[in-house]
Formats: structure tokens, sequence, C-alpha cells
């Protein structure tokens, strides 16, 4: 008899759970999951980093992208923006690390495709490959991302692999610029 009472306690407190906590835990976890509203602060941070990377004011481009990761530290186009930064002022190796970073939080093929050039640039040949292939599987209509693809396979000596890309490029884009 006690054990059916207690049986049938449990059996309330989880239908309970269920369907009052549950659901209120499950709110509060989608919106901390979800991305920080844009504050006008936010909004003004992205306009600098605009017109300072149009301009070359590399300085306060990187204060600004630094700025807002200190809002965000999730935020995969800051850490875009930030490698393609450091790849313009020949930072290679702290390019590489925002790029890395940028694509862990978001699999965008551009992502991919900036981290493959930077593996290129450093001689990781390999890695640059994989990186190409990836945004390849995400986003298999640029021309630019077979081309980049065929770079990384001859420097690895698979040249039927890069003849392979180059035609796939081609026949993306006839243009004389593929060609």
């Amino acid at each position: 008899m006690l054990s059916t009472m207690f049986g049938l306690l449990l059996i309330i407190a989880v239908g309970l759970y269920l369907i009052f906590l549950l659901p209120i835990l499950e709110d509060r976890q989608e919106k901390r999951e979800e991305k920080p509203e844009e504050t006008p602060q936010v909004k003004k941070l992205w306009s600098i980093v605009q017109d300072s990377m149009k301009k070359q004011h590399n300085v306060r481009a990187e204060k600004a992208l630094l700025a807002l990761l200190s809002f965000d530290e999730r935020n995969a186009a800051a850490y875009n923006r930030l490698g393609i930064l450091y790849t313009r002022q020949q930072r290679h190796e702290d390019a590489k690390r925002c790029f890395e970073i940028a694509q862990s939080l978001d699999k965008n093929p551009a992502l991919f495709h900036n981290t493959g050039l930077i593996y290129l640039e450093l001689g990781e040949y390999e890695r640059a490959a994989m990186a190409f292939r990836q945004a390849l599987e995400l986003e298999g209509d640029l021309p630019a991302r077979f081309i980049a693809l065929a770079k990384a396979e001859e420097k690895l000596g698979h040249l039927d692999l890069a003849v392979e890309a180059l035609e796939s490029a081609f026949e993306l884009d006839h243009s004389v610029t593929t060609l």
C-alpha cells in the first residue's frame, strides 16, 4: 500500500514537472542560446568597423571588433572580420585563430573558405584542401571555391584532383576569368 502510494506520488510529481517546469526551463535555455539583441552601441561599433576597414584604419577597426567581441564572444562575423583584418596586416597566425573560431561558431561556407585561404598562405595545404571541401559541401556553386581547392591540391602534388577541381569551376562559369 505504501509503495503504491509512493509510486502514485512519484508519477504525479513527474507529470507536474513535465507539464509545468520543463517548458519553463526549455524556454530559458532557448533565450540563453538566442543571439544577443543588437543594441545601438553594437550597431555603432559595426558601423565603425565597416568605415574603418574601408578606409584601412586598421587599429580603429581592430579595437571596434574586439569591443564587439567583448559584448558577444560568440559572434562569428566579428571573428571573421578580425581574421580578414589580420590577414591584411600579414598577421597570419592571428588570422588563422580568428577564422578557426569563426568556423567553429557558424557553419557558413565563407568561413570555411577563408580558413582554407589562410591555411594556403601558411603552407598547410592538407588543411586548406579539407576546408575548401567543407565549404564546397555547404555551397558548391561558386567557381572560386573550386579554384582555391585546385591550388591546394596542386601544392599537395594531386594534379589529377587539381584538374578535376578546375574543370568543376569551368563547368559553373565559362568566363575567361575562370578559364
